[in-house]
């Protein structure tokens, strides 16, 4: 991975070769870069924002201020078109959750291709579903869940990865709940957890140790965790979560065999892009060559920065993995590969979900 990302530097610096470091330098001196993120304050998006936002200027040339603007609403669309809309002068970038399922399924409220946007880099984070230890009959270990029913599945919007990997794996699972897609973020889902409004959940991996653990850790339960595939198609667990395991790993030990069918295709259809690029750092659509240069050299240098490393490791537990931005572009190049008949299958399960 480090040999990796300092070859990657080494391009960068080699493509930026004609332009002089001092004119480099000069591009960002004195500017203010306004960071977009795409949920309320106080959730996993915006924990992990701050820490990128505090370290990054010191791999920036210049030096710039950047300060944070969350932007919350409709399972982070409302962000995401502030951001489309915004200068594309170098001046603002964005440090989203992205709603893949939005774009798979034609949501006429997302108003750009997430394809048009200039990715700078990725993190790649698994998924982590927990639920109440109180939710009847009770919840003692994490195959318990297979004798509990009707218990409230809580989420963000309807027609969003969050709310559907959970549902599809409890309908693998055959499972009975209520789904809720009804909140603005995921600090909300846990504020409605926390008064059991709800009994179930999914976070990101900062969510979980920056967040849901440190709070209610002593009332919840880790259940399994969705991660990245591996290059051979695999699913491993996360190396940040080596001791809980895969949904796949659940599964074949609550139903003697792995998962499988439409209902599992599907869901890793519509989770793999998001898993592998959980948080994604990108900027306007035909923002010039020299900031997407300059801002994507600075995060793969981000990525080897110890104090960055270590204040990001007391949060999540893990280090960073690294997207770079041409990975990170080419992830959201291949949702114009997904099926028809998949997208097809999506729209109509989102849509009786909660009938």
């Amino acid at each position: 991975m480090i040999a990796r990302m300092l070859a990657v530097v080494a391009g960068l610096a080699l493509a930026a070769a004609g332009a002089p470091q001092s004119a480099l330098a000069q591009f960002y001196k004195g500017r203010t870069i306004t960071m977009i993120i795409n949920y309320p304050a106080g959730g996993p998006s915006d924990i992990e924002g701050r820490i990128v936002a505090q370290h990054l200027p010191a791999h920036i040339p210049g030096k710039p201020t950047i300060i944070i603007k969350n932007v919350g609403g409709a399972g982070g669309i409302i962000g995401t078109n502030q951001l489309a809309e915004s200068p594309a002068n170098g001046d603002t970038v964005g440090f989203f959750t992205l709603d893949i399922i939005a774009q798979l399924l034609s949501n006429p409220a997302l108003r750009v291709n997430y394809a048009d946007f200039i990715m700078i880099a990725g993190v790649e984070n698994p998924l982590v579903a927990y639920i109440r230890k109180d939710t009847p009959p009770g919840i003692k270990v994490a195959a318990d869940i297979m004798t509990a029913h009707e218990f409230k599945a809580l989420s963000l919007n309807l027609q969003n990865t969050n709310t559907l990997n959970q549902a599809l794996a409890l309908d693998l699972l055959g499972v009975k709940f209520q789904a809720v897609p009804a909140y603005r973020g995921l600090k909300d889902v846990e504020t409605a957890i926390m008064a059991n409004d709800g009994q179930m959940a999914n976070t990101s991996l900062p969510g979980w140790y920056g967040s849901v653990e440190p709070t209610m850790g002593s009332i919840v339960l880790p259940l399994w965790q969705v991660a990245a595939r591996s290059k051979d198609g695999g699913t491993p667990r996360s190396p940040a979560l080596p001791n809980l395991p895969t949904f796949e790993e659940f599964y074949a030990s609550v139903k003697g065999q792995p998962p499988s069918g439409r209902l599992y295709e599907v869901l890793r259809a519509s989770s793999d892009p998001m898993v592998a690029m959980f948080r994604t750092a990108l900027m306007p659509p035909k923002t010039p060559d020299e900031p997407v240069a300059i801002m994507r050299a600075a995060f793969v240098e981000l990525w080897q920065d110890p104090l960055f490393i270590r204040d990001y490791a007391n949060i999540v537990k893990t280090t960073p993995l690294l997207r770079t931005g041409e990975e990170a572009q080419a992830l959201v190049a291949a949702l114009a590969n997904v099926p028809p008949e998949t997208k097809a299958f999506l729209l109509d399960y989102s849509n009786k979900l909660v009938k």
